[in-house]
């Protein structure tokens, strides 16, 4: 009995660490990035603790619609493995200064993001392995 359960458990434990892995790998980035999310840092520059919030909202029919304090901007996104593109962004119609900087900061590395990484919870959006833009679940 003691000799069956030796051989038994490592195959189960090997069984488990494979297919778990596989069902938690294969969820796609696309549906990890649907719902709403708040920008908490763009090239670096921590958002969180400023009272410019940035939310941008990811539809599963591939439009996006972000809010700053000048407004609505809107694009298209689409996934690959591991890869995001964004593209038609339209900046909202904004003449404060400081938060038109950061919008357009924003939509200037969407532009150039192509990779991905989900991390804690958070999604960064990347170019060429350098993190440009930090994103946290929105709490509804």
């Amino acid at each position: 009995m003691l000799k069956r359960f030796a051989t038994l458990f490592p195959t189960v434990f090997m069984a488990y660490a494979v297919w778990g892995s596989v069902v938690f790998l294969g969820v796609p980035l696309s549906s990890r990035l649907l719902g709403q999310w708040r920008v908490v840092e763009v090239f670096g520059q921590d958002l969180s603790r400023t009272d410019q919030a940035l939310t941008i909202r990811f539809d599963k029919d591939g439009h996006l619609e972000g809010r700053s304090a000048c407004g609505t901007f809107t694009g298209v996104w689409t996934t690959a493995p591991d890869q995001v593109r964004f593209r038609a962004l339209r900046p909202s119609h904004c003449d404060q200064a400081g938060s038109r900087t950061i919008e357009q900061r924003v939509l200037h590395a969407m532009t150039v993001t192509r990779e991905t990484r989900v991390q804690n919870g958070r999604v960064m959006l990347m170019h060429e392995g350098r993190p440009l833009v930090m994103l946290a679940p929105q709490r509804t």
